[in-house]
């Protein structure tokens, strides 16, 4: 082939239009697929409610990937290291190719040290945390219509997000006197708060005005007592305190029940990083 006809089919290539890969009605098909998908073969367990909207997690990604006939393999499989030569993050991508077409679409996941609540700051979480969504956002992008999964949201904004929405819709909806809190729940509020979180008194009332709207937990319905008790046994104390606007204090910390925590700038040998992954 002579380099002007080279030139010529080059741009007639260059002229052509975008196309899209199959008719309207193909679409349309394939996404009332992913819906009939969604209802038939998903359970309650597959989504978590976020806000005002169902978020497909991890074991729903994982009905999509089967019934479309999609691979995904890990490609990017590292740690991020700050300028000390501190790892802060875990990096990941995924490649998601749909063995069919060999259509593919890529996608990078990551987590982060300060994503995680204290129990959780282990280098496995934060590995396993990125290629979940790595791996999530790729099969998704490939044929989930721009669904976006739960492992997608940071752990502490949708706390932070529950709390604020939990105190808007009390604010809303005052209950009558007939549910007020138990003296066995209040009791439990502040034995938990002083004892197991290291908290104040007055840490502890102002726990209760952010998460209620209210002044003293005399004024809490059963449900609001629950829902804060459930607050306060998910978080540590350190992050309560700062939940209401304070600066941590370092005893408290110091008094918290042995975990494994992993500090960011704590030094990481080879080997932990081996056996994380191993896992």
């Amino acid at each position: 082939m002579s380099e002007q006809t080279k030139l010529a089919v080059k741009q007639q290539q260059q002229n052509q239009m975008i196309m899209p890969a199959g008719t309207v009605e193909q679409a349309l098909q394939a996404f009332q697929q992913y819906q009939e998908l969604k209802h038939r073969l998903g359970s309650p367990e597959d989504f978590q409610q976020i806000g005002d909207k169902q978020h497909p997690k991890k074991s729903f990604v994982r009905k999509v990937q089967r019934f479309f006939n999609v691979s995904c393999e890990i490609i990017q499989d590292e740690p991020l290291y700050d300028k000390n030569g501190k790892i802060i993050a875990w990096l990941a991508k995924a490649r998601a190719t749909h063995l069919a077409t060999g259509a593919y679409q890529e996608a990078d996941g990551s987590c982060g040290f300060e994503e995680k609540t204290e129990k959780q700051r282990t280098i496995h979480n934060i590995r396993a945390h990125a290629i979940t969504r790595a791996k999530n956002r790729a099969i998704l992008d490939l044929v989930g219509f721009g669904e976006v999964s739960a492992e997608e949201i940071n752990e502490r904004e949708y706390i932070a997000q529950q709390t604020r929405q939990h105190q808007q819709q009390h604010t809303q909806q005052p209950q009558g006197p007939q549910g007020l809190a138990t003296d066995a729940q209040r009791r439990k509020i502040f034995a938990m708060g002083r004892n197991e979180k290291k908290l104040t008194d007055e840490q502890i009332k102002k726990l209760v005005k952010y998460q209620t709207g209210k002044e003293s937990t005399k004024e809490l319905t059963k449900q609001e007592a629950k829902e804060l008790i459930d607050l306060m046994e998910q978080m540590s104390g350190p992050e309560l305190v700062q939940l209401i606007g304070e600066k941590a204090i370092e005893s408290a910390v110091e008094d918290l029940p042995e975990v494994e925590v992993i500090d960011p700038n704590a030094p990481i040998t080879d080997e932990e990083i081996k056996e994380a992954m191993n896992r």
